[in-house]
């Protein structure tokens, strides 16, 4: 088993939902958002630093017949900046309902409708739920019968 965080991205064009593992890559926990303007490969930066991070998932938006629209074009086009900039392996995963889980979660818990609301804390939580279950398979994928 590999050690070490791997961060979890949700690309928004405004904004991206931030979310990073623990040490074994077991549980996603939210970070934040982060602007999506010319500063964000330094944010990024500084979060891998911080949370010393070995490998990053972004989220991949597939249309519903599985295919690949504008949307996913341009996170195609993100990670490849992602990759140069860091060096780090990027995967990505399937996030096309993130957000509707996001709102579910928070339905869920009982939040009040206008935090639900809130864009930032939809896009952390999907980062966070994506994440999740990228180590889920992962974990899942690994085990020995």
């Amino acid at each position: 088993m590999t050690y070490g965080r791997i961060l979890g991205i949700d690309y928004g064009t405004k904004r991206i939902g931030v979310a990073v593992s623990d040490p074994t890559q077991l549980i996603a926990r939210g970070v934040g958002t982060l602007p999506n303007d010319r500063h964000l490969l330094e944010q990024l930066d500084r979060i891998i630093a911080q949370e010393e991070v070995v490998a990053i998932v972004v989220g991949m938006p597939y249309s519903a017949d599985g295919g690949k629209g504008q949307k996913a074009r341009e996170v195609e086009a993100f990670i490849e900046r992602v990759k140069s900039h860091t060096g780090l392996d990027v995967a990505t995963w399937d996030e096309s309902f993130s957000s509707v889980q996001a709102q579910r979660t928070f339905l869920d818990i009982g939040m009040k409708k206008k935090k639900r609301r809130e864009k930032a804390r939809v896009d952390t939580m999907a980062a966070r739920l994506m994440l999740q279950e990228y180590l889920d398979y992962r974990k899942q994928s690994t085990k020995v019968e």
